[in-house]
């Protein structure tokens, strides 16, 4: 059955907003910086970041924001940008936000963050990667399952899991 023109036309308005919102929102987080008390961004996202150390640690001096990488997997290029990097000696986190009320493209997420992982591995040999998605809308930060050595849980026949961090709701 065909749609109407006005239900169309309201349904790439609303698809428009969401992604002039999840824009705005990278945005505003990309500048965040938090070191102790010396802080550098937008208060109420910092403030909504304190309330959780585990997504905190994003943030902090040692971390980075719209970390470009790049690298061949199984022949074929990719040129990616990581939204949050946090580089340890041994240890290597990296946070994709999603601005999503449904978690309905989440296996595509994870298929991205899958490749995320596996260029990190070719630029930080040998160390621990994990993969972390902050869904904004609820401030869940959830650890993605990824292939390979490291302190995450593998993934087994391509079925993950989920392990809650947080499931603060929004204020």
């Amino acid at each position: 059955m065909n749609k109407s023109m006005a239900e169309f036309l309201a349904g790439r308005k609303k698809q428009e907003s969401a992604t002039e919102h999840g824009t705005e929102i990278h945005r505003r987080l990309q500048f965040i910086f938090i070191d102790g008390e010396n802080v550098h961004g937008d208060a109420d996202l910092i403030e909504k970041i304190r309330k959780n150390p585990e997504i905190a640690k994003f943030f902090d001096k040692d971390s980075r924001a719209e970390v470009p990488i790049a690298g061949f997997i199984d022949s074929k290029f990719y040129s990616k940008r990581i939204d949050r990097l946090v580089v340890f000696p041994q240890k290597i986190l990296f946070l994709d936000y999603k601005t999503d009320i449904s978690r309905a493209r989440r296996d595509d997420y994870i298929k991205t963050m899958k490749i995320y992982a596996r260029l990190l591995q070719g630029a930080y040999p040998g160390r621990d990667i994990s993969g972390y998605i902050l869904w904004l809308h609820d401030w869940e930060l959830e650890l993605i399952p990824l292939p390979g050595r490291g302190g995450n849980r593998e993934a087994i026949d391509g079925v993950g899991y989920k392990e809650k961090i947080t499931n603060e709701k929004e204020l």
